[in-house]
């Protein structure tokens, strides 16, 4: 018999979070350590042409001045998914530490190791950079139309991924004598988790390996995920995650832990941290998919339904992260809650010009509720 069930459970971190003995990631951060700031992108869409660093690293404090044209060639991705042998079902590995190719006004372009704040981000200031701009595309849909701009080589189209859903015989039970159509579009926006804790994290070499401790979700994956990044042996990566002041999703990816990890080899294993500021937690770590979804019903005079087509267009931003997941099991929803023998569904994942959509609490679920729910009202 349980001794629990039906008795009030004090939490084990109860005390130590109420009385503020709880250790953050910051609380836990090494005296002396460096200090990394990350130079954001000014335009939508584009390629860097140069950037000049000469400025930034006289200013008195800078230690080393980063740019998109040093990091290693090695593209990785940032899902909190478990790594999958096949490669077919590997998650996207679009990003590289610092961005040349600029996806969004945001992206990564170089970063700035210095002995304290003030001197960090006085060089931000001092870097001059060049650009060559491209058109950009923020709509979800008109960023599958034919001309538009093109954000990844490897997804023509700027779909990263289609799925459908088929069941019984859509065009035969729309002939049906007597049906009522009822259409609607339904669209839910872009929402960032907004958890008290901005993302942060610091990295340092101990015993020849790289130790980043981290305020994240996923230690395990962010393990593999640093270690693919920089090249190295994933034994050669220790990840420690303190207790965390929230993440609802947003840590469930690789954020800044590879680049701090690399900022960190390249001052010879001193230690660095970064701290994103509010703004950077908004623009540069993700958001919720916003999902436009088309919906048609059509229903007998007894309110049955005989048969629905239903299209959802997930708006995934500039890069992949949790990518078509989202949408897809979203998708797998809509005959669940109301269920109907002939059914017809698409889902399209769509990178554009916009921040990076990622995992969020529901996982899709609070779009295809907002959608369904809004549909039946109008049923």
């Amino acid at each position: 018999m349980s001794t629990t069930v039906g008795k009030s459970v004090t939490r084990v971190d109860a005390y130590d979070k109420v009385t503020g003995r709880t250790k953050y990631y910051e609380d836990r951060m090494p005296a002396g350590a460096l200090y990394i700031r990350v130079k954001h992108a000014e335009i939508a869409h584009g390629f860097v042409k140069s950037i000049d660093t000469a400025a930034a690293e006289a200013i008195d404090g800078v230690v080393k001045v980063l740019t998109c044209f040093d990091v290693p060639d090695i593209p990785f991705p940032t899902a909190g998914h478990p790594w999958s042998m096949d490669p077919s079902h590997q998650d996207v590995a679009d990003r590289h530490l610092l961005n040349r190719h600029v996806r969004y006004y945001g992206d990564d372009i170089a970063a700035v190791i210095a002995e304290n704040e003030v001197a960090a981000n006085q060089a931000l200031r001092a870097l001059k950079v060049e650009y060559e701009e491209l058109p950009f595309v923020l709509d979800v849909q008109k960023a599958i139309e034919p001309d538009a701009p093109q954000l990844h080589e490897r997804f023509p189209g700027n779909v990263l991924k289609h799925t459908d859903m088929r069941k019984g015989d859509y065009a035969a039970a729309i002939r049906e004598p007597g049906l009522l159509r009822v259409e609607g579009w339904y669209e839910t926006p872009t929402v960032q988790h907004c958890h008290i804790e901005n993302h942060g994290c610091y990295a340092y070499e101990e015993n020849g390996r790289i130790v980043v401790v981290s305020s994240t979700q996923i230690p395990h994956i962010i393990r593999r995920i640093v270690g693919q990044a920089l090249g190295r042996p994933w034994a050669d990566i220790r990840i420690i995650k303190p207790y965390i002041g929230g993440g609802f999703g947003n840590k469930q990816d690789a954020l800044y832990e590879p680049l701090c990890a690399w900022c960190c080899e390249q001052v010879n294993g001193r230690a660095v941290k970064f701290d994103c500021s509010r703004e950077e937690t908004f623009v540069s770590n993700r958001v919720r998919h916003a999902i436009r979804i088309h919906m048609i019903s059509w229903l007998r005079k007894d309110g049955s339904i005989a048969a629905r087509k239903v299209e959802c267009f997930s708006n995934q931003g500039s890069y992949a992260s949790h990518g078509h997941s989202i949408v897809a099991k979203a998708l797998g929803s809509f005959n669940q809650h109301y269920p109907c023998p002939n059914f017809e569904g698409d889902a399209y994942t769509v990178f554009t010009n916009i921040p990076t959509a990622g995992a969020m609490r529901g996982y899709g679920m609070p779009q295809a509720s907002f959608a369904d729910e809004s549909h039946a009202d109008e049923c």
